[in-house]
């Protein structure tokens, strides 16, 4: 796609305003099949990405073969500001675009497909997608497989992983579905969209993360001053203080970026 990008801890980040990327994903969509001869994955690296990407290359190089990353975050964007000569301008938050290629998707009258979540997370997501957005027909939506995550091997339970990703190829084609959301958390997510996307062409896949709990109103959003302000983060910590861990990952950020901006003034 020809969108610029900027590389922030050698991660390759989508350096684009919002409507600029969209357009490209409006072409893309209008592109003639013989055309889309591959997917299109669109990842979200926030911080605690790129720090696990920092410490495993092999999830490093499934974020850079994305075709755009949106800057998630807010300590992305600082970064890009403090690291490159033209810096991010302000973070594309996940579950905001979501809602906009879900606009695209009705606008085209072309089908969703929604992957996560468990209970039914999914399907309530869709549900309120439908009352927000319009009847969006032919979408679908199913909970996520069960998914082993260690020492970068990836694993389906209760199902031979091959068979299942041949069905679900098969579900998206036959559904005409051309968005498929997948929110498995990271990096389940990024390997899951890899391995699919590779068998089912002309698919835009995007990873989503915590949107699902958002949009279907089982997890409130952050007050949009608190957005404004770049503290998301905390209003999600203390709605889940489980998620305190991952936190940590924000000051191994910062430090990371440091030796970066270090290393190239050297």
């Amino acid at each position: 796609m020809r969108l610029n990008a900027v590389k922030i801890l050698k991660i390759s980040i989508t350096n684009a305003s919002k409507n600029e990327i969209l357009e490209e994903i409006q072409k893309y969509l209008a592109s003639p099949r013989k055309i889309r001869q591959k997917s299109l994955k669109i990842f979200t690296p926030n911080t605690e990405q790129m720090v696990f990407a920092h410490d495993n290359p092999g999830f490093a190089a499934v974020l850079n073969r994305a075709d755009i990353s949106l800057p998630d975050s807010i300590g992305v964007v600082l970064a890009g500001r403090f690291l490159t000569k033209k810096p991010i301008q302000i973070p594309i938050r996940g579950v905001e675009f979501m809602e906009d290629l879900v606009r695209v998707a009705v606008g085209r009258h072309v089908p969703i497909g929604l992957i996560g979540g468990r209970d039914n997370l999914a399907v309530d997501t869709l549900s309120c997608l439908r009352q927000k957005h319009g009847k969006l027909q032919d979408s679908w939506a199913e909970d996520g497989p069960e998914i082993s995550f260690h020492n970068l091997l990836f694993i389906i339970h209760n199902s031979d992983e091959k068979l299942y990703f041949e069905r679900l190829s098969r579900h998206i084609v036959r559904s005409g579905a051309r968005i498929i959301f997948v929110a498995l958390g990271p990096p389940k997510q990024e390997y899951f969209v890899e391995r699919l996307a590779r068998q089912t062409p002309g698919v835009i896949f995007m990873v989503v993360g915590g949107s699902f709990d958002i949009i279907s109103g089982r997890l409130p959003r952050a007050p949009l001053v608190i957005r404004l302000i770049g503290f998301e983060w905390l209003w999600r910590l203390i709605l889940e203080p489980r998620r305190w861990r991952r936190q940590l990952a924000l000051i191994r950020f910062v430090w990371l970026v440091l030796q970066e901006k270090l290393t190239s003034r050297g």
